[in-house]
């Protein structure tokens, strides 16, 4: 016997409380995982603590041997559309370590989660306009509603595609035209 226990399989019932005020976890067909992300029940607001949760909701998913299949979409009439009013209160208290937490190492982390961690096929369903679409857009078989709008909010900020959006842009545009949309931003 070895000198160690395994290191236990996570549990739908104790990752649904564990992640409940960013998502409505629910099993469909006994090994359907629906993920629905919200902000207090209704659509999702952006912030430093929700944009953490997304890397970990996929390992943790990926990681549960029951998961045949994920499909993960947002609450209410759009994707996402606004931010929390308080949820950039942790980098404006430590700009330097959350900026590299939150914007760097989150970014680059949520979208390689959905690709490498989940061995079941996903589903990305956006449930209206939004951003941080490249969540949905990266799943292998991605739904739109008809109102859907697909857009990167780090042009109005004056940033560059961040976040895993820049990885959605080279797979679904091709390498010219994601390297101009880039370059010039939406509207050039």
């Amino acid at each position: 016997m070895s000198l160690v226990d395994f290191v236990a399989t996570p549990r739908f019932e104790e990752y649904k409380e564990r992640f409940k005020q960013h998502y409505k976890l629910e099993r469909r067909r006994t090994a359907w995982i629906l993920a629905q992300a919200h902000t207090a029940g209704g659509p999702i607001q952006l912030s430093v603590e929700n944009h953490r949760s997304v890397g970990q909701l996929f390992k943790t998913i990926g990681a549960d041997p029951e998961n045949e299949v994920m499909i993960f979409t947002g609450s209410g009439e759009d994707f996402m559309m606004d931010a929390d009013p308080e949820g950039f209160k942790l980098e404006q208290e430590d700009l330097q370590n959350w900026a590299y937490e939150y914007a760097y190492k989150d970014g680059r982390i949520n979208v390689s989660s959905l690709v490498n961690d989940l061995e079941v096929p996903t589903i990305g369903v956006l449930n209206g306009p939004g951003f941080h679409t490249e969540i949905c857009l990266m799943c292998d078989i991605t739904i739109c509603s008809e109102d859907a709008v697909i857009f990167d909010l780090h042009y109005d900020i004056g940033s560059v595609p961040g976040d895993g959006i820049h990885s959605c842009f080279m797979e679904l545009l091709g390498v010219k035209r994601r390297r101009l949309r880039i370059a010039h931003g939406p509207g050039d």
